[in-house]
C-alpha cells in the first residue's frame, strides 16, 4: 500500500498575497512555527517568501521592509505536488533540494510539504509501513 501526500501534508499554513509588505511578512514569520509564508494569487499558490528571502534580500540590502512588498523579493519556482501522489515521491522531491512542495491540484491548493513536515511525521510515516508489510506478510502465510 502506498501512502499519500494528502494524508501527511500540512493543511494549515500561513499565506499572504502579492501586495503585502515585507514587514507585515516578517512578522507573520516570527509570529509562527514557519519560516516561511506561501504567497497566493485568486486562490493559487504561486510562490513564497521565506525568512532567508527577508534578510537577504530586503534587510541586507538595505531596503526598507515597510516600503518593500512581497512580490518583490519571492520566490516563484516551486515544486508543486498532487495530493494523491505518493509520500516516495514527496520525500524524492524534498530529497532533490526543494524548500517547499505545494499540494495542488486542479489549480485548488491544498497545503504544504516541507523538510520538517517529512521529519516530523516520519515515525507515523514509518509506523505505518510496517504494519502494511506485517499484515502483508501475515496474508502470505
Amino acid at each position: 500500500m502506498s501512502f499519500k501526500v494528502k494524508d501527511f501534508m500540512e493543511i494549515s499554513f500561513p499565506v499572504t498575497s502579492f501586495e503585502t509588505p515585507i514587514l507585515e511578512a516578517a512578522y507573520m514569520i516570527a509570529d509562527g512555527v514557519h519560516d516561511l509564508i506561501v504567497v497566493m494569487e485568486r486562490g493559487i499558490p504561486k510562490g513564497f517568501v521565506s525568512a532567508t528571502d527577508i534578510v537577504t534580500k530586503v534587510i541586507a540590502s538595505g531596503l526598507d521592509p515597510a516600503k518593500i512588498r512581497v512580490m518583490d523579493v519571492m520566490t516563484t519556482s516551486c515544486s508543486t505536488i498532487s495530493p494523491d501522489d505518493d509520500m516516495i515521491h514527496a520525500s524524492e522531491i524534498i530529497r532533490g533540494g526543494a524548500n517547499l512542495l505545494l499540494v495542488v491540484k486542479n489549480n485548488i491548493f491544498y497545503g504544504v510539504i516541507t523538510p520538517n513536515t517529512l521529519a516530523l511525521r516520519f515515525g507515523e510515516y514509518a509506523d505505518k509501513i510496517v504494519k502494511d508489510v506485517t499484515r502483508n506478510f501475515s496474508m502470505l502465510r
